[in-house]
């Protein structure tokens, strides 16, 4: 106790002390507080609704970004098309912490060059090598059309320069999208040059080979354009986020974007959403990816068309699929465009049974799938057509369903003709084809991969004869618009025919021996009695016929009219009915 003070006046002086000590926050300061936290609040909820698809990277910012990641940016040129999207002109690097980018860097890909001879794929080495060839590089190692695929190669030749730095992923952006968000932004300025999206592929063009490509010293001083170009589009793209926004989530959905992440669980995720190219096999059904690599000099690809016409017949048990690849390069050779050469591989189910595919093409097992490669040598101005014949087990589809797996390849633009076919008396039911009796067709260009599928349910309309005639003087033949029951068309009760003495007045009387289905839609009477009485008109009434689905004919019984026209039979065939065996042919005598 301090001296001078009793217990009682040490006790007041603490107390009044803490009271000067102690302070409270004005109500309307509390008040004004929470409105502003409020504000903050629907401010951030508001911006994270309006990222769309892209509230994806918000949701994963801690496994993304937050910590400290290193990303590399592949800049694919889909105008010189490779199988991941395009040749890879150039690439970026992020690095994050605590979700803020602290650096971003673009450097050409020549960059990265190797000091030693790396053997390449052998197709890319058999149409690339010449003189001046230096083997298998960073930039044409996106050889594999599904990312996850192409990224250890990738990899590899990154740190081989960078040893110890670790990649958390890998994105790859397509040309055709810096080209649309240029336009999008309003366009941007380069080395005093205003550039949009009608010039600019020409002006980077200009930039990146207006060089001496064998002077060392050129190439390793020449400017940096690529991070100049990202410099201007960053900066417009920060004051204009919602059309960013906008393109970005374009090229998410159409390939033009694709993300390779170390994080198997957001790989996963990436691969859900379609965001990965990766190439994932379908259960129970069909698969087609029809993949291009430029292995020319220049930028081709920009005036290709291409088209995929696929037609699967599946009225048998084991699926036949006819498909073909057509290549047009309309046009001249020009300062973009060189003839054409490349490299196609169509990718197939592992179990497709491939019986005709192109001159030369080789035909591989890569794990999930078949693959048919062929090069291609098209001049300008030029068409050819590639065509594949394949079967598949009848397991591969459910019993009245078909499905189809397409996928997109990122950078390319190729229009799709898809038929399939089953046997008459069944409908197509989608919402993708469009329906034609027992065919169903699709036509479009793909946008993203495609999951087409079909189920076919039994046609609700009575069968009805759609032919008939006489084989010969013992035999009808009349053919239905769909397969029959075989239990009400093989009763002999169920037909009568009269001779109706339209152009004969003999009168035959027709008697039925035995039916026989020849096809399922095809009934064959065996008849007595009826004599050769050319054009003579005969009814032939049917009663209780029905088709598989258990519907009858309408009126029931039905009669119908058959004329006598016996066909002429061939005079060998004529001569064995009449027992006459013809002479041996004989060898000539040479003189």
């Amino acid at each position: 106790m301090p001296y001078g003070y009793t217990p009682y006046q040490y006790g007041a002086r603490k107390s009044r002390g803490s009271e000067r000590m102690s302070f409270s926050v004005p109500s309307s300061f509390k008040k004004w507080a929470m409105i502003f936290v409020g504000i903050l609040a629907a401010i951030g909820v508001g911006f994270y609704m309006m990222l769309g698809d892209l509230k994806f990277f918000a949701n994963h910012i801690f496994g993304l970004g937050f910590f400290s990641k290193h990303y590399v940016i592949l800049l694919q040129n889909n105008y010189e098309l490779r199988p991941t999207g395009g040749f890879i002109t150039g690439y970026g690097t992020i690095d994050t912490f605590m979700g803020w980018v602290t650096k971003m860097e673009f450097k050409n890909s020549y960059d990265l060059m190797t000091t030693t001879y790396v053997t390449p794929p052998k197709a890319q080495e058999e149409m690339l090598k010449d003189e001046w060839y230096q083997g298998y590089a960073f930039r044409d190692a996106n050889w594999e059309p599904d990312l996850r695929k192409s990224v250890p190669d990738v990899l590899k030749f990154y740190n081989d320069q960078f040893p110890k730095q670790t990649v958390d992923g890998v994105v790859t952006v397509n040309f055709s999208l810096i080209e649309k968000l240029v336009g999008e932004l309003g366009g941007v300025e380069l080395n005093g040059k205003k550039l949009d999206q009608r010039n600019l592929f020409s002006a980077l063009e200009f930039e990146v080979n207006n060089i001496d490509r064998h002077n060392v010293e050129a190439l390793k001083n020449r400017k940096n354009v690529l991070g100049e170009l990202a410099a201007q589009i960053k900066g417009k793209a920060k004051r204009h986020p919602f059309i960013t926004r906008n393109v970005v989530s374009e090229g998410l959905r159409n390939k033009d974007i694709a993300l390779w992440l170390k994080d198997e669980g957001l790989e996963k995720k990436l691969i859900e959403k379609g965001w990965a190219n990766a190439m994932v096999p379908v259960e129970r059904g069909d698969f087609l990816a029809v993949n291009l690599a430029n292995l020319g000099a220049k930028k081709a690809d920009r005036y290709l068309q291409k088209e995929v016409h696929y037609y699967a017949d599946v009225t048998k048990d084991i699926p036949a699929i006819a498909m073909e690849v057509t290549l047009r390069y309309p046009g001249h050779t020009s300062t973009y465009g060189d003839n054409y050469k490349g490299y196609l591989r169509v990718y197939l189910p592992k179990e497709a049974s491939v019986d005709s595919s192109p001159v030369d093409s080789a035909i591989t097992a890569e794990n999930e799938f078949r693959v048919v490669g062929s090069k291609i040598i098209l001049p300008a101005g030029g068409k050819m057509t590639l065509t594949y014949l394949y079967t598949l087990p009848r397991t591969t589809f459910l019993p009245d369903q078909f499905k189809l797996r397409l996928i997109k390849q990122s950078g390319s633009a190729t229009l799709y003709n898809v038929a399939v076919e089953t046997a008459e008396g069944k409908l197509a039911e989608s919402a993708q084809f469009q329906g034609l009796e027992n065919r169903a067709v699709f036509m479009g260009n793909l946008q993203r991969d495609l999951d087409l599928s079909l189920n076919w349910v039994a046609e609700k309309s009575p069968p009805f004869p759609i032919e008939q005639e006489f084989e010969d003087l013992t035999h009808l033949r009349i053919v239905w618009n769909k397969p029959i029951d075989p239990s009400s068309a093989l009763e002999g009760a169920s037909y009568k025919i009269t001779d109706l003495n339209k152009a004969n007045p003999v009168t035959d009387t027709v008697q039925i021996a035995s039916i026989d289905l020849r096809e399922p839609n095809v009934a064959i009477l065996e008849i007595t009695g009826a004599t050769d009485q050319n054009l003579e008109q005969y009814s032939v009434e049917m009663k209780g016929i029905k088709d598989l689905a258990g519907d009858s004919v309408l009126p029931n019984p039905k009669i119908i009219t058959i004329v006598q026209r016996i066909k002429a039979k061939p005079a060998a065939d004529l001569n064995l009915h009449l027992g006459v065996v013809p002479a041996p042919a004989t060898n000539p005598v040479i003189p």
